[in-house]
């Protein structure tokens, strides 16, 4: 009979130990899950943050690069030409207003 009793409380140490091992392990996991969590919230706002200013900069790359085009067209060169250097084509006649 004392060995019985020996043997019961010697199950419900270890029954109570995997207890709270179990008990502890979980609360474990959650504080880790709760800190990846916290953390893939941080990783996803930065990620949100970074494509918005990828496409801001793809924007103006694209703006620079409409007025590269322009600037180094033919159109605006002989604009430049004419406002600025008072250049003409070849058998252009010029009209001198006088009133102005």
């Amino acid at each position: 009979m004392e060995k019985k009793k020996r043997i019961k409380k010697s199950r419900k140490a270890s029954a109570l130990f995997v207890r709270v091992f179990l008990l502890v392990f979980v609360c474990a996991v959650s504080v880790g899950i709760g800190k990846q969590a916290v953390r893939y919230q941080a990783v996803k706002e930065e990620l949100a943050v970074v494509t918005a200013e990828i496409k801001e900069e793809q924007e103006k790359q694209l703006n620079f690069e409409t007025r590269k085009e322009y600037y180094t067209g033919d159109v605006y060169i002989e604009q430049v030409a004419r406002e600025q250097l008072g250049m003409v084509k070849p058998n252009e006649i010029i009209y001198i207003n006088r009133s102005e």
